[in-house]
């Protein structure tokens, strides 16, 4: 079975601001798994690549702490995590615990 065309490809500031996005209106009313599973679809990625930026996205709101080492963020995604919680509408606790 072939990757999808775009498992390779580095994220851009729209792309990961979209899967925050989707991920958070998504996983309050189903299963993480089908969560991640219908945007790698969407945006035709693996299913690894897309786990990978949940976990991303975790540690950057841990410091670290769960999720990846510091060593694999990346400016796309801290990015899109601090206009996240700009808003204003969830607090970096409830984010923890949808991406837990």
């Amino acid at each position: 079975m072939n990757k999808p065309k775009r498992h390779n490809e580095e994220w851009s500031l729209n792309e990961a601001t979209e899967f925050i996005d989707h991920y958070l209106s998504g996983v309050k009313m189903r299963d993480v798994k089908i969560v991640l599973q219908q945007y790698a679809d969407k945006v035709q990625r693996t299913y690894s690549a897309v786990a990978f930026r949940q976990k991303e996205v975790l540690s950057i709101l841990t410091n670290g702490e769960k999720g990846l080492t510091e060593d694999k963020w990346t400016p796309e995604f801290i990015t899109a995590v601090d206009d996240r919680l700009s808003k204003g509408d969830l607090s970096i606790q409830k984010m923890i615990i949808y991406f837990e």
